[in-house]
């Protein structure tokens, strides 16, 4: 049994350990990063794209906000994915008063629908600038330097620029672990970019270039895929190059956050479908911290059942893990403007536990998404 018990404790440790690296050699990066403290804004021209189905609501209340951008040259491009609403009336209604802001108008039927790719290619290449900055119509920007604060990424030597895009805070448990996950996995993408691995990219704040669209063929590889359009480009396109990060608090956009569990669920279940199709390279890195931390709290709890004698050897090794993960986690967390939350962060890593086990067993099972 003691034998047993000793194994316990170091398996504890080891996934431990695993857990202290990544904390320190990755995570780290993004945490005690200052590449943001200085922002030189390029005034370069830019071409926003928003993709909207139905949106008239939202582009009501957020469009404005938009258009009215501190940046001198920025054009605004509305892509009508087949509304059957009154959006194409109200834009062509705005565009009368707004000479930067322009509509594309596709008109599929229903049974030839290809998501938003379809849209999002079109309004691509009736872009004027060469820089397009991407977000969605549920989205606002949080600051009239929205645009400013994201060309400082589109420099000369880069291609891709990576936002940040928060969820609106609201009184619920729902709400605060989605605004917790939305915050893990930026430090997570934005970490993994800054060590020179980027691997995705998040759609309702992204930018890049026109040029770098069309060399790779746009969306050709994985257009058969209805998602995918942000993080599965950003995966096939990054290196540790030619990719910028932009985190500086006016660079943020916030959209609504899912309101219920069920819908919760199904966006999760998508996005982590979508993750099959990253590159092998990328979804060992990720892997294996997701095991690493379903192992480490498995052994964790059978060494302090089993081995409760030697409680203050395991406890050392869970503080010592908690120590590590709560300056790092500290860091980001103030970084995004989200540190209110950090008291959370311990209940939060637990609960991690089974939400990689099922939605990522979910994720694994989905053989395909509805269009």
């Amino acid at each position: 049994m003691i034998i047993i018990i000793w194994a316990l404790i170091g398996l504890t440790a080891l996934f431990a350990l695993i857990h202290i690296c990544y904390y320190l050699f990755v995570f780290s990066k993004f945490a005690f990063d200052k590449t943001n403290d200085k922002i030189v804004n390029s005034k370069i021209p830019v071409s926003v794209i928003i993709s909207a189905k139905n949106e008239i609501k939202n582009l009501q209340e957020f469009l404005p906000i938009i258009l009215n951008q501190n940046y001198p040259d920025f054009e605004v491009l509305v892509v009508n994915d087949g509304s059957w609403d009154e959006t194409a009336e109200y834009i062509e209604e705005l565009m009368k008063s707004e000479p930067r802001l322009r509509l594309v108008d596709v008109k599929v039927e229903e049974k030839y629908q290809k998501g938003k790719k379809l849209a999002l290619t079109l309004g691509i290449k009736a872009a004027t600038h060469e820089w397009l900055l991407f977000t969605d119509a549920d989205c606002k920007p949080i600051s009239e330097n929205w645009i400013n604060e994201m060309s400082a990424g589109m420099r000369d030597d880069k291609e891709i620029v990576l936002g940040y895009s928060r969820y609106k805070r609201k009184n619920s448990f729902l709400n605060l672990f989605i605004r917790w996950e939305t915050f893990y996995t930026a430090m997570h993408y934005f970490s993994y970019a800054l060590s020179g691995k980027p691997y995705m990219g998040v759609g309702r704040n992204l930018a890049y270039r026109k040029s770098l669209f069309f060399k790779v063929k746009g969306f050709a590889s994985h257009l058969h895929i209805m998602s995918g359009d942000d993080d599965l480009f950003v995966n096939e396109t990054a290196n540790k190059a030619n990719v910028a990060v932009i985190y500086s608090r006016d660079s943020f956009t916030e959209s609504q956050p899912k309101l219920t569990w069920g819908k919760w669920w199904n966006q999760k279940k998508r996005h982590f479908f979508t993750g099959k199709f990253y590159k092998s390279s990328h979804k060992r890195l990720l892997g294996f911290f997701n095991i690493s931390h379903i192992l480490f709290y498995t052994f964790l709890t059978l060494a302090l059942v089993f081995g409760y004698t030697y409680w203050y050897i395991i406890i050392g090794i869970y503080i010592l893990r908690l120590m590590v993960q709560s300056i790092v986690l500290f860091k980001s967390m103030d970084k995004l403007r989200i540190s209110k939350i950090f008291g959370f962060f311990l209940l939060f890593d637990i609960l991690m536990v089974p939400y990689y086990l099922i939605v990522g067993l979910a994720g694994l099972v989905t053989k395909k998404l509805k269009w």
